[in-house]
């Protein structure tokens, strides 16, 4: 029975923390529609009856933050610590210039139900949803007018801009629409999805659009002609993001059913990652390839800070006589290394990389783990070549190597 509970135990530790997306607490059991965040510990997640949460210690707080009205928001849009704007039921925006402790209401012109939004700057943005949008403003929110697309459709999900000039939106159909005047108009391209939820382009070119029944589309020619990605679900695909930091080759994608899908080469391959949650999950946002937020149906939010990838196992359940961090290997290394280290006892462990100047770029391991030997991956190919560090620390222990990423 004793052996019985010990490998229960290990078994127990090993889907505990091997898991990259771990759950914060929201304080709230509404549908949150949207997540933002503008550095590793400012955010805000919005949803249901007027909810509004805020953190600024990377979301180990979620803080209620008062709008006074119970509209659903759908899309929190953030172009800097301090002025934001929320969109949602029957045309209702607000604009807050002090990180959301205060919200005001702002007329976007229109009842239509508005799902995204989305500013260059702080004068400039565009939000869209029903009928009578896509809509902009070059004042702050103050006003907003009507542009006109080329179709005419109930909804536009989803609207993206890499530039005051160009911009992309898409919508119900598989309609995706392109502008390179700033919205004074619109061409129209087919994407081949039922309907698109969500858009994200890298570059003028470069673009990504997903939708329903786990449909994922690339293009490299800014829309005009769209390339099926293999997804490797049939759930509906609700949003998408690239980290604005990095190649571009890393995204995410967000689903029903707490799918979670991510790539790390620009989309010729996705892998589902394991999200430790069946809640439809709606929104998704990265700071940098490694550090994101995912929220969704009941308050669910989850973070990771290794792109949620299922970084370390337990490879011998043997009790070693002491602690041991070894050498990574390959090394030097291009993208991927691999690092082994050892625990004589139970105890708080947390793994490290560090670039040269000694700021930590990501944390690959950072809970409670059994005794035994481990190991874990990390992935550098968002990050330049360069020596970086690698700290173990577990208790009283702590050491510290260093190895050489080369591409």
């Amino acid at each position: 029975m004793k052996n019985f509970l010990f490998i229960l135990l290990i078994s127990l530790c090993k889907i505990i923390y091997s898991q990259g997306w771990m759950p914060q607490t929201s304080n709230t059991n509404q549908i949150l529609y949207s997540v933002y965040f503008v550095n590793d510990q400012t955010g805000w997640a919005v949803g249901g009856n007027g909810q509004v949460r805020a953190t600024t210690d990377g979301g180990q707080n979620w803080l209620t933050q008062n709008t006074g009205t119970p509209v659903p928001w759908y899309e929190v849009f953030f172009i800097n610590s301090s002025t934001g704007w929320l969109c949602g039921g029957n045309g209702t925006m607000m604009k807050s210039t002090n990180g959301g402790n205060n919200w005001a209401f702002i007329s976007s012109g229109t009842s239509s139900t508005l799902w995204c939004t989305y500013f260059v700057d702080t004068m400039t943005g565009w939000v869209v949803g029903g009928p009578q949008t896509p809509r902009v403003t070059t004042d702050g929110g103050t006003t907003f007018t009507q542009q006109n697309p080329p179709v005419n459709i109930s909804n536009w999900w989803a609207v993206k801009f890499i530039s005051p000039q160009t911009g992309f939106v898409s919508g119900d159909g598989g309609n995706f629409i392109r502008t390179t005047n700033g919205g004074q108009n619109w061409n129209s391209y087919p994407t081949g999805i039922g309907t698109v939820w969500s858009t994200h382009f890298t570059s003028a070119q470069t673009g990504y659009v997903c939708g329903d029944g786990g449909q994922i589309r690339k293009t490299t020619n800014s829309g005009t002609n769209w390339v099926t990605q293999t997804s490797g679900t049939s759930q509906l695909l609700h949003w998408m993001h690239f980290p604005v930091t990095g190649t571009g080759n890393a995204g995410y994608i967000a689903g029903y059913g707490g799918t979670i899908l991510a790539t790390i080469d620009a989309g010729n391959n996705w892998i589902l990652q394991s999200s430790g949650t069946t809640q439809n999950l709606r929104s998704i946002f990265f700071v940098n390839p490694s550090t994101g937020w995912a929220a969704g149906d009941n308050g669910t939010v989850l973070k990771t800070t290794n792109g949620g990838i299922t970084s370390i196992k337990q490879i011998s359940g043997e009790i070693p006589n002491e602690f041991r961090l070894s050498q990574n290997y390959p090394n030097p290394f291009n993208p991927t290394t691999h690092i082994e280290f050892a625990l004589p006892k139970s105890s708080h462990v947390k793994l490290t990389i560090y670039d040269i100047l000694g700021r930590e770029i990501e944390t690959l391991v950072n809970g409670k783990l059994l005794a035994g030997e481990y190991s874990a991956d990390w992935y550098a190919g968002e990050f330049p070549s360069g020596i970086y560090l690698y700290e173990l620390t577990a208790g009283d222990f702590r050491y510290t190597r260093k190895m050489i990423f080369v591409k």
